[in-house]
């Protein structure tokens, strides 16, 4: 057999058994979808409603201070609901950019 020290056969064990794991992931994702679609909605539980979020959880969010979450509770206020997130883009102070920052912390219900 090859002439290998104790730490290099730990080596090669745990670099199999990483491989059989990642074997047993793919091979469950693909017999079962409904796994895929738990990952999907779990990422999606985090993400902010734009229709209901006080305005703390929408200072939570990084680039949204006190006067930006105001203009967005003013803007559902005034009879406009977010239909998609960039809607956001129709208020005052989210520029190109800064809405590229923070589009992805949103989701709108």
């Amino acid at each position: 057999m090859l002439n290998l020290t104790a730490q290099e056969r730990k080596v090669i064990l745990f670099l199999l058994g990483v491989s059989l794991l990642g074997a047993g992931i793919d091979f469950l994702l693909k017999k079962n979808p409904r796994i895929k679609e738990t990952f999907s909605l779990s990422q999606q539980i985090y993400k902010i409603d734009l229709n209901s979020a006080d305005k703390d959880t929408l200072m939570s969010v990084s680039g949204i201070g006190e006067k930006l979450a105001d203009r967005i509770i003013e803007y559902r206020r005034s009879g406009c609901s977010f239909q998609h997130s960039e809607d956001l883009k129709n208020i005052k102070g989210v520029t190109e950019a800064r809405f590229e920052k923070i589009k992805d912390y949103f989701i709108v219900r």
